[in-house]
């Protein structure tokens, strides 16, 4: 069975990325979140900051969002670049393993300093840079 891919893009990137959760622990320290517990209560897991999706994309100036939806793409969400890159996190691991089904994997978008539930993604399928806004599905459960 071939690894998940996570998809980064969008019109802000020079060319489409495929990333697999081994490139994922493979992106440098200053990235990684060893333990999501530590910035997110009631989480567990490794992350890498969403800030390293954009170094690796080479994200351009024109960018101003981060679009983001789920695997079959029927969840999406929008983030000001600015608040994504400093707080999301991509959620990609737990236990040393593949982050499982049954919490959100094989990748999930989690957000450190928001109170706004909507913008984290379970099943997280795409992630795109972008200098507007994109449809936003989301909504917080009941």
């Amino acid at each position: 069975m071939p690894a998940p891919t996570l998809s980064v893009g969008g019109p802000c990137v020079p060319a489409e990325l495929e990333l697999t959760p081994a490139d994922l622990r493979a992106v440098p320290a200053r990235h990684q979140v060893p333990d999501v517990g530590a910035l997110v209560d009631g989480r567990r897991g490794a992350a890498v900051r969403l800030a390293a999706l954009a170094e690796l994309a080479r994200v351009s100036d024109e960018a101003r969002f981060v679009h983001v939806e789920s695997l079959d793409g029927g969840f999406t969400a929008n983030v000001p670049l600015e608040q994504a890159l400093a707080g999301g996190l991509v959620l990609h691991a737990l236990d040393g393993d593949d982050l499982p089904a049954r919490f959100g994997g094989p990748f999930r978008l989690l957000f450190a300093d928001s109170e706004d539930c909507s913008v984290n993604v379970k099943f997280l399928g795409r992630v795109e840079f972008v200098p507007e806004p994109g449809s936003h599905t989301a909504r917080c459960a009941d």
